[in-house]
């Protein structure tokens, strides 16, 4: 008889519904994805898997790499808006999105400024998130 397999659930689609869900009624507005929407939102975050981690030799965790990026009007927008994702994703462990439970988080980047082509400012970090398989 085959052994019964295991696999991650897609690492970008937790992320982006951790943070949707997790956002404080005040940044209700903010569209959450992974792939920039046309036309693009005032407000926006986008989530990437980045290279890096993989399945734990167990096969019972994904050590996820990811990027944050948070787009606002001005610098200071996107600035905030960066820093309460980064609230969001340090009091995720323990909890689920997306039928998955989060492990354990570790920011590798804080903020930093990233120009963007367009008129929006872009704030982004980096992190490690551990997902339950």
């Amino acid at each position: 008889m085959a052994e019964a397999l295991t696999w991650p659930a897609p690492a970008t689609a937790v992320l982006a519904t951790l943070v949707r869900e997790r956002l404080p009624a005040e940044f209700s507005d903010v569209w959450v994805g992974t792939k920039i929407p046309n036309p693009a939102h005032p407000r926006m975050v986008r989530v990437s898997r980045t290279a890096g981690g993989g399945m734990a030799t167990h096969g019972q965790t994904d050590h996820v790499y990811a990027l944050f990026e948070c787009w606002a009007n001005d610098e200071d927008g996107a600035e905030e808006l960066a820093n309460v994702v980064r609230a969001v994703l340090k009091s995720s462990p323990g909890h689920w999105a997306h039928d998955t439970f989060i492990r354990w988080w570790k920011e590798n980047s804080g903020p930093y400024s990233w120009p963007d082509a367009s008129d929006q400012v872009r704030f982004q970090f980096t992190g490690e998130i551990l997902l339950k398989i």
